[in-house]
C-alpha cells in the first residue's frame, strides 16, 4: 500500500514538473507514449507465457499419449492371451474384468485430469513462477 502511494506521489510530482516546464501537448504525448510502452511490455509478457504453456502442453501430450498407447498394447496382449490361452495362460474372469475395468477407469481419470486441469491453465506446472524458474 505504501508502495502504491509512493508511486502515485512520484507520478504526480513528475507530471507537475512536466506541466510547468512544457506545453500541454507534450505532456499528453508523454503519457500516451508511456501507456503504449507499458501495454507493449504487458503483451510481450503474455505472449511469452502462452509460448511456455504451449511448450509444456506438448511435453505432457507426448508423455500421456505414450502412456495410453502402452496401456492399449498391454490390454490387447492380455485379451489375446486370455482368448487363445497360449502356454496355459488363464486368468479368472474376475481378475480379467478387474484389469479391463481398472484400465478404463484409469484412462477416464487421466483424460478428465487433462481436460479439466492441465489445459485450462490451473495446473501447478503452468503457473508463471514455475515456468520462469524452469527456464533458468
Amino acid at each position: 500500500m505504501a508502495e502504491v502511494k509512493n508511486n502515485k506521489n512520484a507520478i504526480i510530482k513528475k507530471l507537475s514538473q512536466q506541466t510547468s516546464s512544457s506545453k500541454p501537448e507534450s505532456l499528453i504525448e508523454n503519457v500516451v507514449e508511456e501507456s503504449v510502452t507499458a501495454l507493449q511490455t504487458l503483451q510481450e509478457e503474455q505472449l511469452e507465457w502462452h509460448r511456455s504453456r504451449r511448450k509444456h502442453r506438448e511435453k505432457f501430450d507426448r508423455k500421456i499419449f505414450t502412456l495410453l498407447c502402452a496401456q492399449v498394447v498391454f490390454l490387447s496382449v492380455l485379451m489375446v492371451f486370455q482368448g487363445f490361452k497360449p502356454w496355459g495362460f488363464q486368468l479368472d474372469n474376475w481378475v480379467f474384468g478387474f484389469f479391463i475395468n481398472g484400465s478404463l477407469i484409469y484412462t477416464y481419470a487421466i483424460i478428465r485430469y487433462i481436460a479439466s486441469d492441465l489445459f485450462n491453465g490451473n495446473h501447478e506446472l503452468l503457473k508463471p513462477e514455475k515456468i520462469s524458474a524452469d527456464n533458468l
